[in-house]
């Protein structure tokens, strides 16, 4: 459950270098490095001829009715050659190789101006005090509106409303129009999604949602929305989707985020949206007479914005007011063309209301908003508790809605011997800085919470202006089964703090007494003893994987001690130093009168779609894709270890696939089964004596384990992740034990039990979660309950399945 103390009062007390700005609620701290300095910001328009793509009639798009992507960039070009309103630019690439055009529209701003906007927007975050009784700001600062359109590719039409609002906007003789441009910067992320845009699919090219990717950021896309929705700072924030009828729009069911500021939120996101609907009405479509209002229309549950993986949940803890615009008719299948565009045209005008409705509200409501964002910066710096919101607070509002937390007073991320893993430390922090916290590290060893804690190591002071984000990243997280029946979507537990493989110490009422120096990036540094000796290397992180797989590449002897450590001979020096460089990778000496397995390199044939393909390129595994289809042609004798993430079962293969199944079962290849496939191929194919069980395909979040240790969780993180938990039971003489969920196993997510009672958290209690064993054919066998490969997710999970396809491989 979520942990609840108070905070104390006692002041702690920063001391800081003469070149770094204190913590403290009223001080301006230290610019990023990495934030283009105020004297050299240009003016606006900043314009650019982008590139223009060949002509594609391939594009999905066209059937639709929808611009193709081809048409975008010279449609950007002249609305910039006629109108100095329009700044395009390329900000990045597609996972495809797509540009990304991003487009601010606003009425031109001299070198001068430009410069006085960007210092209002940096005081709103960093002296939230200063700027909401600011006159002069709060008269002439552009309040930013940010529109993220098409993030899944095959829902076309924001992107199409958005290039229609820019060409009013940029050619408008309207004073009104002039009035609102002098007022406001409008940024559009044209389409974020062109991959799916153009070959008409829901994911980018690399074969993922983009729209559940902002805690972890694992696609260019998506780090291009996390660096707007950060910098724009915008008052509101539009997510362009389709298609639900009628139009739904946000703001959300419970469960909501706990680290939200969320009485400052839903004052002005209900008005908002029905103002939204009254604009569909206005359209006058029998389709848009109506609009679904999930705060107001559904139960908890159905479309929640619990998890910060959504752009509008991640937008929220961004002091934005965000939403989600589903329009509401689908324009694909079997439709005549004029159906088709017929629809689309309908879904542009509505994403266009959105637009124009979301403007008239921040002008209508300017000051209250400016206001309200700087409040949460402001209750943030002085680490104030968040508020109890009474029921009616608006209307809806009740008990089921009162998610809160408490903000411990900071947290430390260990150096040297008290962290778990380096690489994994510099990670989290890297995460956290690129979302939009404060980050800095000890200029000397201190002593709090009762423990010592090297130079280096990181502190994170919660009172900071973005510590909902912060805090929602590093704390545990709430087991929210007994609050909800239902849920949109996992993970309904994240916590990189303790997911991503790093010791993070957590302090509530306590902030380190000890010099600190804001820092902007995460550091790591490898280690190599020196001397003559054998060298050690513990596996516990990716990166440590990669450089085993390197060594191995490199010709290096390596070999695998019972603990799932590895020794290279000091001979091989020259490349163990290679990888420290290359990979900063913590070396040991190795132990005296060691002995161990002998490697190979390892080559991996995997079951299972782009996440598992990913994860093993993170680990540097040579990997090949393997389908019940293709065994014959891919299952060859150079693989060395199966990877079963997805339905393999032999039963149903034909006669040439089931016969090369055979003759790598036969030769001793080893078999890691992950998720509910797993352990069903691992008992089709009479591997290993197991009964596997699983909970409801919903339950996920975040677990408490016990890792017996051994070659796959010797050193292991004690929490884990599930998206879905599988658990064994009916264990064989021969099988061994490496990790058991604990006897109150779920830490933080929703986990019940099906309707007939089975398949809850009681039933997993102290059961199996990593099993191995040996087959009298030679084949080594590990089975994976808990899930180290889901949405690139669980980073501190990597190191175990990666173990485990060592061990498998030679046993």
């Amino acid at each position: 459950m979520l942990r609840r103390l108070a905070a104390s009062t006692a002041a702690a007390v920063l001391l800081v270098t003469a070149w770094n700005a204190p913590a403290h609620a009223d001080a301006l701290p230290a610019v990023p490095p990495t934030a283009t300095p105020v004297g050299d910001i240009a003016g606006y328009p900043r314009q650019n001829v982008l590139p223009v793509w060949p002509d594609d009639p391939d594009d999905a798009s066209i059937p639709i009715g929808v611009i193709p992507y081809d048409e975008i960039a010279p449609k950007l070009n002249a609305l910039q050659k006629a109108s100095k309103r329009v700044s395009a630019r390329v900000a990045g690439k597609s996972a495809g190789g797509y540009d990304l055009y991003v487009v601010t529209v606003t009425a031109p701003e001299s070198r001068a101006e430009a410069q006085r906007q960007e210092r209002w927007k940096r005081r709103i975050e960093d002296d939230p005090v200063r700027a909401r009784t600011d006159r002069q700001l709060l008269r002439d600062y552009k309040t930013p509106l940010f529109v993220n359109a098409n993030i899944h590719g095959n829902e076309w039409e924001g992107t199409d409303a958005a290039l229609r609002v820019i060409e009013e906007y940029a050619t408008s003789t309207d004073p009104a129009i002039a009035t609102l441009l002098r007022r406001n910067r409008l940024v559009f992320n044209i389409t974020s999604n062109p991959d799916g845009r153009v070959a008409g699919t829901r994911a980018n090219g690399n074969g993922y949602d983009l729209n559940r990717d902002l805690t972890i950021v694992s696609q260019p896309e998506t780090n291009l929305i996390r660096e707007l929705a950060v910098d724009v700072k915008p008052i509101i924030t539009l997510d362009l989707h389709g298609y639900v009828s009628p139009t739904l729009l946000h703001p959300s069911t419970p469960p909501h985020n706990v680290n939200n500021e969320y009485d400052l939120f839903i004052k002005h996101a209900l008005p908002n949206a029905l103002g939204i609907e009254q604009g569909l009405k206005d359209l006058g479509y029998p389709e848009t007479q109506s609009a679904r209002i999930p705060f107001r229309d559904d139960e908890p549950g159905v479309w929640d914005d619990f998890p910060p993986i959504y752009v509008p949940s991640f937008s929220l803890l961004q002091s934005s007011i965000p939403y989600t615009i589903e329009a509401p008719l689908n324009p694909r299948g079997n439709l005549t063309p004029a159906e088709k565009l017929r629809r689309s045209g309908i879904n542009t005008d509505v994403h266009e209301v959105a637009i124009a409705k979301s403007l008239e509200y921040i002008q209508a409501n300017r000051n209250q908003l400016i206001f309200d964002q700087a409040e949460v910066y402001r209750r943030g710096w002085a680490g104030e508790p968040l508020r109890d919101i009474p029921d009616g607070y608006v209307p809806g509002w009740g008990p089921e809605d009162d998610y809160r937390t408490e903000f411990p007073r900071s947290y430390v991320i260990p150096a040297g011997d008290r962290q778990h893993s380096e690489a994994a430390a510099a990670r989290l922090v890297d995460l956290l800085i690129g979302s939009g916290g404060r980050v800095w590290r000890a200029g000397s060893n201190f002593r709090a919470g009762g423990k010592t804690y090297p130079v280096g190591s990181y502190v994170v002071d919660l009172h900071q202006p973005k510590r909902g984000i912060v805090n929602s990243l590093l704390e545990p997280g709430a087991d929210i089964t007994d609050r909800v029946s239902d849920l949109y979507a996992g993970p309904a537990g994240w916590s990189q703090g303790l997911t991503w493989g790093a010791t993070v110490d957590t302090l509530w009422n306590e902030l380190p007494w000890v010099t600190l120096r804001r820092v902007y990036d995460g550091v790591v540094r490898g280690d190599l003893p020196s001397g003559r000796t054998d060298y050690r290397l513990n596996i516990q992180d990716a990166t440590d994987l990669r450089a085993v797989n390197d060594l191995l590449d490199a010709g290096a002897r390596v070999y695998r001690l019972a603990d799932g450590s590895v020794v290279v001979p000091q001979s091989y020096r020259r490349l163990v130093a290679a990888e420290v460089a290359e990979h900063d990778v913590t070396i040991e000496r190795a132990p005296k009168r060691w002995s161990g397995t002998l490697l190979d390199e390892v080559v991996v044939g995997y079951v299972g779609g782009v996440e598992v393909r990913d994860t093993l390129a993170d680990t540097g595994f040579e990997a090949r894709a393997v389908t019940p289809a293709t065994l014959a042609a891919t299952l060859t004798a150079d693989v060395d270890v199966l990877l079963v993430a997805s339905t393999l079962n032999p039963a149903t293969l034909t006669a040439e696939n089931r016969a090369a199944l055979d003759a790598y079962l036969g030769r001793g290849g080893g078999v890691v089964g992950v998720d509910t496939a797993g352990p069903a191929f691992g008992a089709a194919a009479g591997l290993i004596s197991v009964t596997a069980h699983s909970g409801p395909s919903l339950a996920s979040g975040v677990m408490n384990v016990v890792n017996t240790g051994g070659p796959v969780t010797s050193g292991a993180i004690p929490h884990s992740f599930i998206a879905q938990p599988v658990w064994y039971t009916g264990l064989g003489a021969d099988v061994t034990v490496e990790q058991s969920y604990a006897a109150d196993p779920l830490l933080a997510g929703w986990w019940a039990p099906a309707a007939d009672g089975t398949g809850g958290q009681d039933r997993a209690a102290g059961q199996a979660a990593i099993v191995r064993s040996t087959t009298a054919a030679g084949n080594g066998v590990v089975l994976i309950g808990t899930d180290p490969i889901w949405r690139l997710h669980a980073k501190g999970l990597q190191s175990q399945l990666g173990r485990a396809l060592l061990w498998a491989s030679e046993s």
